[in-house]
């Protein structure tokens, strides 16, 4: 009898899991769009905005242009006529020392903390013997 009552509540209990659809999930690169169940959102940047929805829900974020393409690249200067002295070296830029904030350290509060909390544990130990 106990069994049965067991089994009838672990049937109650999963049965909202077991009675759900699996969602179909689309995700299209291409098309920069993707759909599970009821829900659709978009990747392209319309009139400045990108747009989300799921049920009755509509969420809208607006977007930044993507960025102008790279200017080309400047030509190579030409070679040195022969005979002419080589145009000397830049001279190199200076290393800047990378240098992390100061964070203060270690602070002797955190190790008292943990001695305390050791104290703490501890005694509780010899107090819970003692009462037995």
């Amino acid at each position: 009898m106990i069994l049965a009552a067991m089994l009838a509540v672990a049937l109650l209990a999963a049965s909202p899991a077991l009675a759900q659809d699996e969602p179909a999930v689309v995700a299209d690169a291409k098309a920069k769009e993707a759909k599970a169940g009821g829900a659709k959102a978009e990747a392209e940047c319309k009139d400045g905005v990108i747009t989300a929805q799921a049920g009755g829900v509509v969420a809208k974020a607006p977007c930044a242009p993507p960025p102008p393409p790279p200017p080309p690249k400047a030509a190579p200067p030409p070679p040195p006529p022969p005979g002419a002295a080589p145009p000397p070296a830049p001279a190199p830029a200076p290393a800047a020392k990378a240098e992390l904030p100061k964070t203060g350290g270690t602070s002797a509060a955190s190790l008292f903390a943990l001695g305390a909390g050791a104290l703490l544990v501890g005694g509780g130990l010899v107090a819970r013997r003692f009462l037995k």
